[in-house]
């Protein structure tokens, strides 16, 4: 099974490299990051130590390379997005950034000790990347064990806040059920198979904040025809459950290791 084969078959969805151009502002600035714990794990079950180098597929805004060159790894984060990877060298905070795809993977010839990636394995044809990454992973001489990590911020619908904005999004968003990764992240996560870890996560968001979450997602940007009826809906939903200005958006960060 190809995992972008829904996006090359519809095409009311636009390409996939393409889906972030004009989000970039969006998610820079009110994409969450992510827990670490899970980095503890993570870097646990790669076996990794500081001045280890990764790569970092699908880097976008740079969230997770920044947090991964934080811990003392040497980072290349590579997108196919400019507008993205533009965002990403603003940003500076430590990692490389090279204009590629993981299906592609063309980066400096060194030796890589883990291939990671957030918020992006959903989005990757892993039929396609899984001989790239083992090409590249080869170059260095390590120990048998788990070279690579995908992990997702999954929104949770357990509270009633989040249980409302699942369906706004389901009514809204022609879109939402193809692509979003909470549809698809778990069939690419048993797929790869490897070792599994959840952890809580959250953001404390107002409205604001709130609208700028709900349109960073690309099915919101590219997909929803009435903006002003989606964003008087989303106002409604937060103005119903938030307190003291605030709504909790929460997640299950989902995160899996494997050998490719």
């Amino acid at each position: 099974m190809h995992f972008d084969s829904v996006l090359r078959s519809d095409p009311q969805v636009t390409v996939h490299r393409d889906r972030f151009t004009h989000t970039v502002e969006d998610y820079r600035r009110y994409r969450p990051d992510y827990p670490s714990p899970m980095f503890d794990w993570l870097i646990a079950e790669l076996a990794l130590t500081a001045g280890d180098a990764i790569i970092d597929v699908g880097c976008g805004t740079g969230i997770t390379a920044r947090a991964w060159a934080a811990r003392g790894m040497e980072v290349i984060g590579v997108d196919p997005n400019l507008a993205m990877l533009a965002a990403a060298r603003a940003e500076g905070g430590g990692p490389t950034y090279v204009q590629t795809d993981a299906e592609t993977l063309d980066v400096p010839d060194r030796d890589y000790a883990a291939i990671v990636g957030g918020q992006s394995f959903h989005w990757i044809d892993l039929d396609r990347a899984s001989p790239r990454f083992r090409a590249v992973l080869s170059r260095a001489r390590r120990p048998v064990g788990p070279r690579v990590a995908a992990f997702w911020n999954l929104r949770t619908a357990d509270t009633p806040f989040m249980a409302a904005y699942d369906a706004l999004l389901r009514r809204w968003s022609p879109e939402y059920a193809k692509v979003g990764a909470e549809s698809r992240a778990l069939v690419v996560a048993d797929r790869v198979g490897g070792r599994q870890a959840s952890f809580a996560h959250h953001q404390a968001l107002d409205q604001r904040g709130l609208l700028g979450r709900a349109w960073s997602s690309s099915y919101v940007r590219n997909a929803i025809e009435d903006r002003e009826g989606f964003d008087r809906a989303l106002i409604q939903a937060f103005e119903a459950h938030e307190e003291q200005g605030l709504i909790r958006f929460t997640y299950r960060t989902l995160a899996v290791v494997y050998s490719p």
